[in-house]
């Protein structure tokens, strides 16, 4: 028996309309709670760190919403070949949708801790030295460019991009709520769903923590794939980028990190260098493995 479902752009423009009071009232919440704990027990929010974050998080919606222009026709146009079609009233295909669209996240992710040319446009999110929920909105500004390359076997696997959208959509919204030190989540709920037990230790630049935990809404692909880590006594993760980006400009965090990649070009040796500091990872250094 079909199930009768909302349409996907009106439920994806109310996600977005519903995420603004929920993003400042989880904040306001995650800050009291912080405040109940001794001093120094938290990096807390700070300001222009926050403020920074924020921006960059309205950034993106602008990025996103350009990069439509060419990959939106693109993904449709792989739309008309696909290779099976799918009854989007059925009451698993929610859930089928959702778990593609973090497959897919997954290796997005991943790859753009280990290529340069995706952390060039990813390491944004990972600059703040603090872990809170304000962190969560400092994203790729860059990224929806050319990152969406990830998800374009979907089309040809018979998804609408209508429906990928929102299904893109929740994914992100999920992802919010891990970016938080205030509590943890236990039970079955951690070996299946990412967990702010989990994320933090991805965010964190400690060497012991490197790699880790790409899974956006489930765990269980870094489980399978061996990307897991769990938190290791007495190593407090520490967080920021190996490189710091020492400003709260959010146009300069945008493009600090292919600046850095542009500037290790230049100083590369030959073509081929230059060309590899764009595929290995982003610590390679060239003349090295």
């Amino acid at each position: 028996m079909g199930l009768s479902l909302p349409d996907y752009e009106q439920l994806t423009l109310l996600m977005y309309v519903v995420a603004i009071p929920y993003f400042f009232g989880a904040m306001a919440l995650e800050g009291w709670a912080m405040r109940k704990k001794p001093a120094g027990y938290y990096a807390g929010y700070s300001l222009n760190d926050s403020l920074c974050s924020i921006s960059m998080g309205a950034l993106k919606l602008v990025t996103m919403g350009l990069s439509v222009l060419w990959a939106y026709p693109i993904m449709l146009w792989l739309f008309e070949f696909r290779v099976v079609s799918w009854d989007i009233s059925t009451w698993w295909f929610v859930p089928l949708l959702l778990v593609a669209d973090d497959f897919c996240y997954y290796w997005y992710h991943r790859v753009a801790h280990r290529c340069a040319l995706f952390w060039a446009e990813h390491s944004n999110h990972h600059t703040s030295e603090r872990y809170n929920l304000s962190t969560a909105l400092r994203q790729s500004v860059l990224g929806p460019f050319y990152a969406f390359i990830f998800w374009l076997p979907l089309p040809l696997l018979g998804m609408d991009p209508l429906v990928l959208t929102f299904a893109h959509t929740v994914n992100l919204l999920y992802q919010y709520w891990i970016h938080t030190e205030t509590f943890e989540v236990r039970g079955w709920f951690e070996k299946v769903f990412n967990c702010p037990q989990h994320h933090r230790l991805h965010h964190a630049k400690n060497e012991v923590y490197h790699d880790c935990n790409y899974g956006g809404i489930l765990i269980v692909w870094d489980r399978w794939f061996g990307t897991y880590r769990e938190f290791v006594p007495g190593v407090k993760p520490v967080y920021g980028t190996l490189t710091p980006v020492l400003t709260t400009n959010p146009l300069k965090q945008a493009v600090a990190g292919w600046e850095h990649l542009i500037e290790k070009m230049k100083a590369a040796p030959g073509f081929k260098n230059r060309v590899l500091c764009l595929i290995k990872p982003p610590g390679w250094v060239p003349g090295k493995l």
